[in-house]
Order: C-alpha cells, then sequence, then structure tokens
C-alpha cells in the first residue's frame, strides 16, 4: 500500500500549485516576543545537543568531498555561525566545482515541523519554499536529474495540527520529486490508523508516488502485509537507487514497548535487512542507501555489519550537522540536520571509479534561496484547513491555567498603571497581532495565520507559548476576545484576575480586604527581573524564532521595554 502522488517518477513537477495541496507553517512571533511587562528575551537552550559524531577518517583514494581536500567548511558557502540570524558574508555559488552528476539526491530528515523560517526572523536558515527552489536550480538551470530521500521525523507533537501539517510535509516532497521517506518515531506517534487513513493500494498510483519505508516496522497484529514498504527502487535520471529504511531498536521504548497496546511493532533490523537488500540487488541498482532512523551509534553498527549499503542516512545526532560524512568502511554515514535549515545533497559520479560520491551541506539561506511559488500555495492551502477545522478553537488545545484565575486584558491593567501600559502602547508588543495578517515585510501576497495555534501562542495574550496551549480564559479569536490581542502584560505577569479583584474591593471598601490579601494578590502577578533573565520570554523569543538575542544581548533587550513605574 502507497501514499498518493501525482509526479511523474524522474521529473520534478514544478508547475502545479492549486491540487487540494497543504503545507505548514511554524509559529511567527515578533520582533519583541516576551511579553512588555516585566519580560525578557533570553535564548532557549533547547534539547541537550548530543555529543558529535566522531571525525571520519580519510577513505580510500581521497578526502570524503570526492578525492578533494576541503575542509568542513567547504569553499561553496560559508558555515552560519551558531545561532546567527544573518549571513556575515554572502554565501558563495552553488555546488561550484560539481560537474554534470549523473544523479544527484538531497538527504533530509527530522523536519520536527519547521516547514519556513520564522517570519520574525527573515534571514534564518530554512524552509520548504527555499528547498524547492534549490531543486528548480539543480534541475532547471543545471539540468541535473535530481531525487529526495528522507530519514522520517517529519511532525512535532501528535496532534490533529501535526496530522495536518504531516500531509502538507508529504505533498512538499511530492512536488520536489522525493523518491522515499522513512517512517521514524514521530510519524509512529500519529498512530497506527492515521497512517493507515493515508494508503491507496491501486499499483498503477504504488509506481508514481512517494514511498513510505520502514521494513522493520509492522501495524497491527497480524501485520498489515505490504505496509509500511521495506524497500524501493528510486530513478533517478538513468541511475536506479536501491533504498530501504529501518526504524532503531533504542526507540522502541517511546514508540512500541512491551505490554503497549498501540498496533505498533518494531522488529529488530537483523530480522528483515538481509531480504531487503537481497530484493533490492535483484533489481540491480548503481548503490544501496539506508535510512536508519535511529542514533548514530546505530547508524554506524548497521553499516559496518551490512557494507552492502554505500550511504547510510542517520537521524542521530547533533543540531548542527557535520559538513563531512563518517566513514564506515566504505560506507558513508551521513546525517540529517534537524528543521531543514541545511539540506545534504549527494552527487553520483559513476565515471570516478575511486570515489564515485561527492557530499555537501547546503545552507537555505535567503540570498541564494527564494520562496517557490508552488510551496507558498501549499502553505495557503495549509492555512485554510486550520480555519476550516477550527484547530485554534479545539477542546484538545484547551488547558486551564495553574494559578486558577482568569486573564483580563491590558485595558484593564492600564486602568491603574497608567504610565507602563502607555509604554507598552507603543512597543512592537502591543502590535503583535498585526504580522499574522500583513505577513513579512515586502510580502505582496501575505498569508493570514490568525487561525494557526503555533503563531497565535506568541502573538496575543493567554496561551501557553511553549506547549502551545490556549488556557481557557486566554485568546479565542478577534471577534470573540479583542482584549487579548497582541503581547500583553499578562503574558509575563500571569492572568491578573485575582489581583484585580483584590483591588477594586479594597477601592471600594478598604476594610472589606486585609493587607496580607492585597499584598498576596500583588505578588501573583510579580514577576522580578531575575526570573526575567533566567528565561521567562524563551518561551517565544528563542533560538529558532529570535536567534539574535543571546544571554549577552538582553540588557539591550530590556532597555526597550523597562517599565519601572508603580503607578
Amino acid at each position: 500500500m502507497f501514499i498518493h502522488t501525482s509526479p511523474v517518477p524522474g521529473r520534478i513537477d514544478m508547475s502545479a500549485t492549486q491540487q487540494g495541496s497543504m503545507s505548514a507553517v511554524r509559529r511567527l512571533p515578533v520582533s519583541l516576543m516576551s511579553l512588555y511587562a516585566m519580560t525578557t528575551l533570553v535564548l532557549v537552550t533547547g534539547c541537550p545537543a548530543t555529543p558529535p559524531p566522531p571525525k571520519p577518517p580519510t577513505p580510500a583514494g581521497g578526502a570524503v568531498n570526492g578525492g578533494s581536500t576541503k575542509p568542513t567548511t567547504t569553499a561553496n558557502e560559508k558555515a552560519p555561525a551558531k545561532g546567527a540570524d544573518a549571513h556575515e558574508a554572502p554565501p558563495e555559488p552553488l555546488l561550484a566545482d560539481w560537474k554534470s552528476p549523473a544523479a544527484v539526491l538531497l538527504l533530509t530528515g527530522l523536519q520536527h515541523g519547521y516547514l519556513e523560517p520564522c517570519g520574525c526572523s527573515i534571514h534564518q536558515l530554512g524552509g520548504m519554499a527555499r528547498r524547492a527552489d534549490l531543486v528548480r536550480m539543480l534541475t532547471e538551470e543545471r539540468k541535473w536529474a535530481v531525487s529526495g530521500l528522507d530519514v522520517g521525523g517529519a511532525p512535532k507533537r501528535n496532534r490533529r495540527q501535526d496530522q495536518i501539517k504531516y500531509l502538507a510535509l508529504f505533498d512538499a516532497f511530492k512536488k520536489l520529486n522525493y523518491g522515499a521517506v522513512a517512517v521514524g518515531r514521530e510519524e509512529l506517534l500519529l498512530g497506527a490508523d492515521f497512517l493507515l487513513q493515508q494508503m491507496v493500494s491501486d499499483p498503477e498510483e504504488a509506481k508514481k508516488t512517494v514511498a513510505l519505508l520502514g521494513a522493520n516496522v509492522a501495524l497491527y497484529d497480524p501485520p498489515l502485509e505490504g505496509w509500511p514498504l521495506a524497500s524501493r527502487i528510486v530513478q533517478v535520471g538513468e541511475i536506479k537507487v536501491g533504498v530501504t529504511a529501518i526504524v532503531g531498536v533504542s526507540l522502541r521504548k517511546d514508540v512500541a514497548p512491551d505490554g503497549a497496546m498501540n498496533n505498533i511493532t518494531i522488529r529488530d533490523p537483523d530480522e528483515v535487512l538481509p531480504a531487503a537488500i537481497a530484493a533490492l540487488k535483484a533489481e540491480q541498482p548503481q548503490f544501496l542507501v539506508l535510512l536508519s532512523h535511529g542514533s548514530t551509534e546505530e547508524a554506524s553498527a548497521l553499516a559496518a555489519k551490512y557494507p552492502e549499503f554505500q550511504i547510510v542516512l542517520t537521524a542521530g545526532g547533533p543540531d548542527e550537522a557535520d559538513k563531512k560524512p563518517v566513514v564506515v568502511g566504505k560506507t558513508w554515514v551521513i546525517q540529517a540536520e534537524p528543521k531543514g535549515k541545511r539540506v545534504g545533497v549527494l552527487g553520483y559520479f559513476p565515471d570516478n571509479a575511486e570515489q564515485p560520491f561527492r557530499y555537501d551541506l547546503v545552507a537555505l539561506d535567503d540570498q541564494r534561496f527564494k520562496d517557490h511559488p508552488t510551496m507558498r500555495e501549499l502553505m495557503k492551502t495549509y492555512q485554510q484547513q486550520l480555519l476550516d477545522e477550527a484547530i485554534s478553537t479545539s477542546e484538545e488545545l484547551l488547558i486551564k491555567h495553574p494559578s486558577g484565575h482568569t486573564f483580563v486584558g491590558a485595558d484593564k491593567c492600564g486602568e491603574c498603571h497608567t504610565k507602563a501600559f502607555a509604554h507598552w502602547k507603543e512597543s512592537p508588543h502591543a502590535k503583535a497581532f498585526e504580522p499574522l495578517i500583513s505577513g513579512r515585510k515586502g510580502d505582496v501576497d501575505p498569508i493570514s495565520r490568525i487561525y494557526d495555534p503555533e503563531c497565535l501562542a506568541c502573538h496575543v495574550t493567554g496561551w501557553d507559548a511553549k506547549q502551545m496551549l490556549r488556557y481557557d480564559s486566554g485568546y479565542i479569536s478577534q471577534e470573540r476576545t479583542p482584549h487579548l490581542l497582541n503581547q500583553q502584560c499578562e503574558n509575563c505577569h500571569g492572568p491578573g484576575s485575582h489581583h484585580v479583584s483584590l483591588q477594586e474591593r479594597f477601592a471600594n471598601d478598604a476594610a472589606s480586604v486585609t493587607t496580607a490579601e492585597l499584598e498576596a494578590g500583588r505578588t501573583s502577578v510579580r514577576q522580578t527581573l531575575e526570573t526575567a533573565k533566567k528565561g521567562a520570554c524563551a518561551s517565544c523569543h528563542d533560538s529558532d524564532n529570535d536567534p539574535r538575542f543571546t544571554p549577552d544581548a538582553f540588557d539591550k533587550y530590556w532597555a526597550k521595554i523597562a517599565h519601572p513605574w508603580r503607578d
């Protein structure tokens, strides 16, 4: 069984822009996004980075890059500074010294829902629209035969929005002529039933589809026959590439723990790979690729045990992938870079018997690559589906605030805190909602994101921005909760209903409220500078959405929103 697609194998279909497609978009915070009220801009550290893989030895016959001696940062482009938002120097020409490869493969994975750069950081790397422009350059300008392989990990969570986003990303894979995509941990967490719903069994459609691979993954008991696929021959121009995929046993406890009744089974790779290799070899491909959705250690072990694979693409490794493959025997182990900021490009040069492969990690910057219109159409359709299904107001996203209090809106705060309120009104926080309508600066045809929870979480009041969940008294819509538009005081200070109620009671009847009660109410909405520095704003001003804000930049940012007045 297969997921339906439309492009003819071996061709890039970059012309169809209206085919009921979907795409995805990440949250879009404004330039000063934590919150006006005692908030700060602190860089999110994120998940601890995995130690980088060992530096590869030089393979027999030359260095990793096709016999050249290029350093880790190649001559083709300068690696951006870690956490940098803008390029210090223009990148050099794309793959300038590659001469007519017989086949080119984009090697990607671990998209984790990041389908375009945040709109507040236009110099951020990545995005499916820029990836589409890369494909256009290689196919239309260079006339190269291009396909793609993805090691899985497309969604970030397992909510309905993530299901919609997964289908949007898969639509993008179809448009970009990907040949195969692995089933990874994140896909399996969407559930066996959801994955099954995307399948069609028409053999003719199967010939045109992007193959979903998972040789050691079984759905249901007894296992569903033929899904996921064990292997696929991907035709790239005149070159046949044999591809299979596995999920590492290290992830079994996450998606199929012992005793779980979730209709998912992960077998040992050794039980399935010999048969998959034999089936691929029978088709006489020029080379074999393993998509290993697991740790780098698992990938290296499989490369050593199954030297039939010339290329192993792994989902393991640090957030910033090494530009050089790790060499195990004669096999290249290549890491997919998370979030798609940089795309692996593998060139196959069969005339070079000594080393037929070349590899580069291409940064999808805004200087060389533009937003391809095909992907913009997908994003429009994706946003429309979020509206059609009312995702932002769904019960799935609803939570109670731990304080038990409710949000009252900045206008209520401003009745007493007049100077602070006036200062906030002039800040970017008070205008945070508008970019969701107007889009990025210079957008001629902006895509509205006012119904996207991943954007609303940092552009309105009353959401948990880290979890992208709506508090029960938080913003719902422009019509129902206009008093909670934009980034307001309570996103940092907490909901103010209790504090306001006590102050109003005190104003009407001072004897009805004790001093202790008043102080407790004030304490409930107090935010200290120390707490702010430790990360109160990091839920929005993180390394993805505001990479220019580093810990050293706190004082500079804070000066723009400081409000010390007590009136």
